[in-house]
């Protein structure tokens, strides 16, 4: 992206916020040729193996190095750091090995429909598919914006509510088996200046967790890195300074999320945002999209594993 990009020239206005155990390594070597394969769009001529035997052996060493730090820290017979050491390469293990379960996603609206393959489901708002002109995708409209902090849970529970024009949000989501460890992102176009877009991959039926990143068009904090929960919406990160996009252009908004924790928001591959955060574990359960105002075309939403 050249100098004349629009994070490229917010830039100049603005500045941006901003081992494993020896056994453990040994069975992630062996565990990696037994786990199936991510799935794609065509048909395996045979079926995975699962690796039966060995995923046995394995959950069986994860429980005996479980008991034997559990019996460690009674009798104090090793160093508390130690033992906390043995315990996060346990859970990253476990993690990385929940991970690899999950299936990538990818839905760039070419048929002409959501409502299938995969199925999308509107809980607020109105949203279409739109195939024609330069701006296309997955469109939504909405003429004055909401509270960004307020939409925090249940979205995936509104189905029926605020179907007119004078809503205040439009949400959609889809369910899907996601990775702990991600790469997601959105191709769109914004047309207006105001509002916002967000997406979030939850988890929950009621999406009460989240990891998501706003687009807030002619904000002072252009972009925003949260965390959503029951107790409500934590800034991770923010890109301090205004960004516009409405150029009639497609931009590639990108959150993602390695096995440390580590979180970066990037715009159009450049990053905007750095943060961390290890509090939401396992895999999450679908995606979530949002617009509190503007006008918005969605040409394309993908996630994929990053370990």
């Amino acid at each position: 992206m050249d100098i004349s990009s629009p994070l490229k020239r917010a830039t100049r206005r603005s500045r941006l916020l901003g081992a494993s155990l020896a056994a453990i390594g040994m069975v992630a070597v062996g565990m990696a040729a037994s786990l199936p394969a991510l799935a794609d769009n065509t048909t395996p001529t045979y079926q995975p193996w699962t690796g039966t035997t060995q995923g046995k052996a394995t959950q069986k060493l994860i429980a005996d190095l479980k008991a034997k730090i559990a019996q460690a820290e009674k009798d104090q017979a090793g160093s508390p750091d130690f033992l906390d050491d043995l315990k996060k390469s346990i859970a990253e293990f476990e993690a990385a090995t929940a991970v690899s379960q999950a299936q990538p996603f990818l839905d760039n609206f070419s048929d002409g429909e959501f409502a299938t393959n995969p199925t999308w489901k509107v809980t607020a708002g109105q949203w279409q598919v739109d195939k024609s002109g330069s701006n296309r995708g997955l469109v939504s409209k909405i003429r004055q914006g909401g509270n960004l902090n307020s939409l925090l849970g249940n979205l995936l529970n509104q189905q029926g509510q605020q179907q007119n024009s004078n809503a205040q949000y439009a949400a959609i989501y889809t369910k899907a088996k996601l990775p702990g460890f991600f790469t997601a992102s959105t191709k769109f176009t914004s047309k207006d200046r105001y509002g916002g877009l967000q997406l979030a991959l939850y988890q929950g039926a009621s999406a009460q967790n989240q990891y998501r990143v706003a687009y807030q068009p002619g904000n002072n904090q252009a972009f925003l890195l949260q965390k959503v929960t029951a107790s409500g919406a934590q800034t991770l990160g923010a890109y301090n300074g205004a960004v516009n996009l409405e150029d009639g252009k497609a931009h590639e908004l990108v959150m993602t999320r390695d096995s440390s924790g580590k979180m970066t928001v990037l715009l159009d591959g450049q990053t905007a945002i750095s943060a961390a955060d290890t509090s939401l574990t396992g895999d999450f359960d679908g995606i979530l999209v949002t617009n509190v105002g503007g006008s918005y075309w969605l040409r394309e939403v993908a996630v994929k594993p990053l370990q």
